[in-house]
């Protein structure tokens, strides 16, 4: 089958880039002819595609009132993709395309040249992005679900973009126009990694019909999970109010005698420094390659992921449990349909810094059973989220959804 893999990013830089890479990957290992679509960026990947890629968003570069107003459009329906979109389809005539994140980079424009074709479109869904104008359902500290109903001013009322008004203004429109032109209806199937992120989309208003709950798939005989478990806990992410990092100081506070190391960056690092800079044990790491952070979770004695968000089925946990690495993490979202709680890992509420540490010490204090729980996540990932059951499910859409386009 000739497949169209539609992603803004060519590169890893989170989980649903990851999922994209790998994706491709397994199809064309199983015989499939695959042709990426992406966004040029300086960190891609090497690609003889890259000559048909969008040219990188304005915004990378807006920096005149005019740029930004621009760039602004632009960030909502990207004429230059869609154009490139159709130049591809009218010369590789693809069976099928599968979608993952667009939102502000190539955007919703990309499914246009789609529809006309009558070419199927599947969409793996990775974050809230489809009903919510943050992607986060989350704004003021918490869960947020206001724009249901597609009320997306809210999204300026509470600003909810960086917590800036006109960022804010911006993504609301953006649900608009796209709610005006009925996108979402041009998509055939929409696959999502958590039951959770799926049942929300029903929720709001998406036909369940055309809803899959699919996880994401894992190689996890690329893990190393013989080792001895370290003797310092880790969290592994984007530093920011939603991923639960306050929680985490507060929760290493109550554990002075066990030291934190934090990989990655974002907006929160300086104060979370800051904040961090009267305790002596709490190690910054910053970004890292995937080498270096596979290398930090395999000398984990165990993983945080302290989120106070409707995170969708994060790989922070599924690569922690590949790793032999017990996991506590907050009882939330997609989260709970990862773990089951003191069998493969903790469960806790979220917010409670108390919980988390009480959690967290005692995996580190009970060497035995923290083994053995790391043990059973393994075998949890080896047993759920194995990448031929995933590739067979996969194709088994596809099918699907040709064979019906194909009898209307």
């Amino acid at each position: 089958m000739k497949v169209l893999l539609v992603h803004s990013f060519f590169h890893y830089r989170g989980g649903d880039a990851t999922y994209a890479l790998e994706l491709a990957e397994g199809l064309r290992l199983r015989g499939h002819e695959v042709f990426p679509f992406a966004m040029r960026h300086p960190d891609n990947e090497p690609s003889p595609w890259e000559v048909s890629f969008a040219s990188l968003a304005a915004h990378y570069s807006a920096h005149t009132p005019l740029q930004r107003v621009r760039a602004g459009i632009q960030a909502i329906w990207s004429r230059d993709a869609a154009a490139r979109v159709r130049r591809l389809v009218e010369r590789h005539r693809p069976d099928v395309a599968h979608v993952q994140h667009v939102h502000r980079h190539l955007t919703p424009s990309v499914l246009a040249p789609l529809r006309d074709a009558g070419v199927p479109i599947v969409w793996t869904v990775h974050d809230y992005e489809l009903i919510c104008p943050s992607g986060h359902l989350f704004t003021d500290g918490a869960p947020c679900e206001r724009c249901k109903g597609h009320r997306y001013h809210n999204a300026w009322k509470h600003r909810c973009k960086h917590g800036d008004a006109k960022l804010s203004a911006a993504v609301a429109m953006e649900k608009y126009v796209h709610q005006a032109l009925r996108v979402t209806e041009w998509v055939d199937r929409f696959l999502c990694p958590s039951a959770f992120l799926g049942q929300k989309l029903v929720d709001f208003g998406f036909p369940a019909q055309r809803v899959r709950h699919l996880p994401n798939f894992l190689h996890s005989a690329r893990y190393r999970a013989e080792g001895d478990l370290g003797d310092y806990w880790l969290y592994a992410g984007r530093l920011t109010t939603e991923k639960g990092v306050n929680t985490l100081l507060d929760a290493a506070r109550l554990l002075p005698k066990h030291t934190l190391r934090i990989a990655g960056d974002g907006p929160l690092r300086v104060a979370l420094e800051q904040r961090a800079g009267t305790l002596g044990n709490i190690e910054f790491l910053g970004h890292l390659s995937r080498p270096e952070l596979a290398a930090q979770v395999e000398g984990a004695g165990v993983v945080a992921v302290p989120s106070i968000w409707y995170e969708n089925f994060p790989y922070a946990v599924t690569e922690a449990q590949a790793a032999g690495r017990p996991v506590v993490a907050s009882s939330i979202g997609g989260i709970v349909e990862q773990i089951t709680d003191g069998e493969d890992g903790r469960l806790v509420t979220p917010g409670d810094a108390s919980a988390l540490a009480h959690a967290v010490a005692d995996l580190l204090s009970d060497r035995a059973s923290a083994r053995l729980m790391g043990q059973a996540a393994r075998r949890r990932v080896e047993r759920a989220l194995a990448p031929d059951q995933h590739f067979d499910r996969v194709e088994a859409i596809y099918d699907d959804v040709v064979d019906v386009r194909t009898h209307r």
